[in-house]
């Protein structure tokens, strides 16, 4: 037997406060018998909360940061799920009074979501848009004024906003990031160029106005394929003649070339050709001649 093998390895719990929301992790108690779906209270820095466990793992203690999880506390029994409720309806008429005092101080925000710690003393009000400090503190003590209990104001993004608004994007399929991402991912324009996607702002953003999560998912595919073709522009020998490469379909290997690559428009014609059926021309360009310096 290893000597890893002899180490004692401890439950760690994955634990969703959402449906498609962010894991967080937790110390499983070695008496406590957990599985996947099952509700159990945990610590959290705004107060304990009820969660949904995601994901059953055994790790070993050696594990780094298996020290700074904080410990599942109990299953969660009938009067955890009742105060759980209640804390939900709470949040309902939180949301109602953020929006009336953001309107009184006409202040460029909207909710996001509302969540209410188990003991009912703590709420986390996020919200998205453009404010300053001074305003979010304004807006920080009326509402605890008006709720009688501690409230944590945190801004977050217009994905944030989407992921909790839910809807259904382009595809016609409910938004990814309200069924199943947990983290959102860096997306560029490039992403878009390598797969040939139009750069018509309604192709390529989506509900939150930014660049579409989904563009991610296949970009390395994309990636890959394209760098087997010839570039646009590339001038390719063809059976019809000379061309130029005007466009590209990636994923089946077909190429559209124009030809002749120079000379009027209306004399060129545009054909399509499997990329085996063509032959890329590599041409050196003529080096520029210096001019001679004066005297």
């Amino acid at each position: 037997m290893s000597e890893t093998s002899k180490r004692p390895t401890f439950p760690v719990v994955s634990v969703r406060f959402q449906p498609a929301g962010k894991l967080y992790h937790f110390k499983g108690l070695p008496d406590l018998s957990l599985k996947t779906n099952d509700w159990v209270v945990v610590e959290t820095v705004y107060g304990d909360q009820v969660g949904r466990v995601a994901q059953v793992q055994t790790l070993p203690s050696s594990t780094p940061d298996y020290a700074q999880l904080k410990t599942v506390r109990r299953l969660a029994g009938g009067l955890d799920m009742a105060r759980h409720q209640i804390g939900k309806e709470r949040a309902q008429r939180l949301t109602e009074i953020a929006k009336d005092e953001i309107r009184s101080l006409h202040l460029e925000l909207k909710v996001v979501m509302v969540e209410f710690a188990l003991d009912g003393n703590t709420a986390l009000v996020m919200v998205t848009g453009n404010v300053n400090k001074k305003s979010l503190s304004t807006l920080r003590r009326r509402l605890a004024g008006r709720m009688k209990c501690k409230i944590n104001l945190r801004t977050v993004g217009l994905r944030d906003h989407a992921k909790a608004l839910g809807g259904y994007g382009m595809c016609g399929a409910p938004l990814c990031c309200s069924r199943f991402l947990t983290d959102f991912q860096a997306v560029s324009i490039r992403m878009a160029k390598d797969q040939g996607i139009s750069m018509a702002p309604s192709d390529i953003t989506g509900m939150c106005g930014r660049l579409r999560c989904c563009l991610a998912y296949e970009h390395e595919v994309y990636k890959e394929a394209g760098s087997q073709l010839p570039k646009l522009k590339a001038r390719v020998r063809t059976s019809k003649g000379l061309g130029r490469v005007i466009d590209r379909d990636i994923l089946k290997g077909i190429l559209v070339v124009e030809i002749p690559p120079d000379g009027p428009k209306y004399r060129r014609e545009r054909f399509r050709f499997a990329v085996d059926e063509v032959e890329v021309v590599t041409t050196t360009p003529t080096p520029k001649s210096k001019p001679t310096p004066k005297k």
